[in-house]
């Protein structure tokens, strides 16, 4: 699968872009992503991990990867111009002036045509040298962010362990966390008049810890991650909070197990309502349903509850509820003894005569 593309990626890294983090080419449908992430999430999660400082980044790198490119609008934009597209504040209809502004200025030159060419921030090549575009951002008013000077605030990332039974159904969560904001004693700067700020170290911020209440939507899985916009750190000179993201961990089930949409729930069931067929009532997260057992059912046969599964979570159908029926044998007694002889004569055939390797 070809994994070359052309615009930088999150990691900050003019070698890297997005669409490589994941493995997949730009023109994967976002299916073709989704595929992809949960492949690496399930290789790179700390719990495989343990310990390893080098997976838990990469875990990190391609939940972000994942996250842009799994929100079309957010995507578009990337595709367009790059990960400055993905900073809050980012004005697109002024990027678009900018980017023009240098073609008309330059006959074309140094601002980059076809998919993936964007404004680039600090220093660029020109045919008389070198120049900063400080000067540039200033006369369009700043085309990456909403203020010359203000900056926004960072992101803060939170791992959140969820019930199986609230990933399924989402659930309302109150969650402590800890953000960075400006320090309030020298306003952000680190110093002041007598030299390094004694409040937070010459750092230029401190740390708060406040509890939010977020929503978990249904469908989220280990490694999926939830964007609470502007609920991150504190923007300086007023500019825009950062966003929070919430780092799914999903606690196992007792009874259920999932793959993908679809959940599997082992159903004991007796000899007679296996042999006669019957009808059992059967736990769904959603609540009980009646499921009819066919006579004659065999241990370990599956049959399918539709749509009693777990909602997509970037649209689509839901997933189905799997029961295994497992039939029980009764406890040994005189009763049991009693109706062995009548039961075997009932097999008309050795039942392990197709057994052979």
């Amino acid at each position: 699968m070809p994994t070359r593309h052309d615009a930088p990626s999150a990691g900050g890294s003019a070698g890297e872009d997005l669409y490589a983090v994941l493995g997949v080419a730009r023109t994967s449908t976002n299916d073709e992503i989704r595929k992809a992430y949960r492949k690496l999430a399930r290789k790179c999660h700390p719990d495989v991990n343990p310990g390893d400082k080098s997976a838990e980044e990469r875990f990190k790198q391609i939940s972000r990867a994942h996250d842009a490119l799994s929100d079309e609008k957010r995507r578009a934009l990337y595709d367009e111009f790059g990960i400055e597209a993905l900073q809050s504040g980012f004005d697109a209809d002024r990027a678009r002036q900018f980017r023009d502004w240098q073609r008309a200025t330059r006959g074309g030159a140094g601002a980059g045509t076809g998919a993936g060419a964007r404004p680039r921030r600090g220093r660029a090549s020109s045919s008389a040298g070198e120049r900063g575009f400080g000067g540039f951002e200033d006369l369009f008013g700043g085309m990456f962010s909403r203020g010359a000077v203000s900056e926004r605030g960072a992101d803060v990332e939170v791992a959140v362990p969820v019930d199986f039974l609230e990933a399924v159904r989402g659930a309302s969560r109150s969650i402590s966390v800890r953000r960075p904001q400006p320090c309030g004693s020298c306003q952000g700067i680190g110093e002041t008049a007598r030299g390094a700020c004694g409040k937070c170290g010459g750092a230029g911020s401190t740390e708060e810890s406040v509890r939010l209440n977020v929503k978990i939507p249904p469908g989220v899985e280990t490694g999926s991650r939830v964007r609470v916009a502007g609920k991150g750190g504190a923007g300086i000179d007023g500019g825009p909070s950062g966003d929070l993201f919430i780092l799914v961990e999903v606690k196992p089930h007792p009874l259920l197990q999932r793959e993908g949409t679809d959940l599997t729930l082992e159903v004991p069931v007796t000899i007679p309502e296996a042999v006669r067929g019957a009808t059992v009532t059967v736990p769904t997260p959603e609540g009980d349903v009646a499921l009819r057992i066919p006579a004659g059912t065999q241990s370990g046969r599956r049959l399918r509850l539709r749509g009693k599964g777990v909602p997509a979570l970037h649209g689509g159908e839901r997933g189905d509820l799997y029961v295994r029926i497992m039939v029980q044998v009764p406890e040994d007694d005189d009763r049991v003894r009693a109706a062995l002889g009548s039961l075997e004569a009932a097999y008309k055939s050795d039942v392990r005569k197709d057994l052979r390797l």
